[in-house]
């Protein structure tokens, strides 16, 4: 199988991935996933804030890599061709990935400038977007003490996203059925 990893920011341009993936047939899962399910068994409301904390407490108790844990965890057995896997936020995450799948691990890299990013946020107004600026700047700043950057600068592929969303789905379905080609 096939594994595409996707790292970005928030409002970068992620969730295009998966739309483009699914109008080709691909499958996607969302690393946020498994925070948010373990959120919600416990009762906890998901905030921008509460997110994040609860994120980066697990990553300190349980490793930087424990969500890929966890989702390579959910993955594994399945029978797809290719499979997207978004929301990769640091090194640690990447390279548990890379060690489990080797040559069939690819990493997208997926950046928009923040002053966009935040545009794009304020616009669709998700529960648990932040709701300011500060609270966007600090929400960036929790996502970049576990590696983000590091994990772009690791990127197989970089699509930078400034132009419409029709740009970037042009973009992204080249880029996707080259490395199906390439399989």
């Amino acid at each position: 199988m096939l594994v595409i990893g996707v790292a970005g920011m928030r409002a970068a341009g992620k969730t295009t991935v998966n739309e483009v993936a699914k109008e080709m047939g691909i499958n996607s899962m969302e690393m946020r996933s498994i925070v948010v399910d373990m959120m919600k068994e416990k009762g906890i409301e998901i905030t921008n804030r509460s997110l994040r904390e609860f994120a980066d407490d697990f990553r300190k108790k349980e490793g930087y890599d424990v969500v890929a844990r966890k989702m390579i965890e959910r993955i594994n057995g399945m029978k797809e061709k290719a499979l997207v896997v978004n929301g990769i936020r640091g090194y640690d995450e990447l390279k548990r990935f890379r060690e489990v799948f080797g040559d069939t691990f690819v990493l997208i890299g997926i950046f928009a400038p923040q002053n966009m990013r935040f545009a794009r946020v304020m616009k669709r107004s998700l529960p648990e977007d932040p709701k300011s600026w500060d609270e966007f700047v600090w929400a960036d700043e929790k996502e970049m003490s576990w590696g983000v950057a590091d994990s772009f600068a690791f990127s197989d592929y970089m699509v930078i996203n400034t132009g419409s969303k029709e740009q970037m789905k042009g973009e992204v379905d080249r880029l996707l059925k080259n490395l199906l080609r390439k399989g």
